[in-house]
């Protein structure tokens, strides 16, 4: 009967912590995946578990900053709104509606929301806002002032 080597070992360990990855951690079980592959290069060289975990330990130590500092937030969203899945953009117009206990709302892709507003008067029903940014599920709103 055969045994996996040691090199085996840390493969499958990489691609179970790579595999975790997808449950959302930030991109930290990614980069100890990817450390693993450290360990294995140091057994597949014949290297001994000490050294093997030496490896592995010094990549994840490299690896983690980098992966959790610079690459995660390259793949982030550069702007802060829109994130309700709306599509709501600053600047976006929308139409004040009587919300949840009659409380002013904006109805954005068939969703409502409730709004805080800008300055002291606030939006009446039916009045046409300018949103202005997006702070979890409130959308901040401002009055448009008519020109003369």
């Amino acid at each position: 009967m055969e045994y996996l080597a040691g090199w085996h070992v840390w493969v499958i360990l990489a691609l179970i912590l790579a595999g975790l990855e997808l449950l959302g951690a930030q991109f930290i079980l990614l980069a100890l995946g990817v450390s693993a592959l450290g360990g294995a290069v140091a057994a597949a060289l014949g290297a001994d578990l000490n050294l093997q975990l030496l490896s592995a330990a010094a990549t994840a130590l490299v690896l983690v900053p980098v992966f959790v500092r610079k690459i995660h937030p390259k793949l982030l969203p550069n702007k802060r709104y829109g994130t309700l899945g709306s599509g709501a953009e600053a600047g976006q117009l929308a139409q004040v509606i009587s919300g949840v206990s009659g409380k002013p709302a904006v109805r954005l892709s068939g969703n409502e929301f409730p709004l805080r507003w800008e300055g002291e008067v606030a939006p009446t029903i039916g009045e046409t806002v300018r949103i202005i940014g997006i702070e979890g599920i409130t959308v901040r709103v401002e009055r448009i002032v008519p020109t003369a």
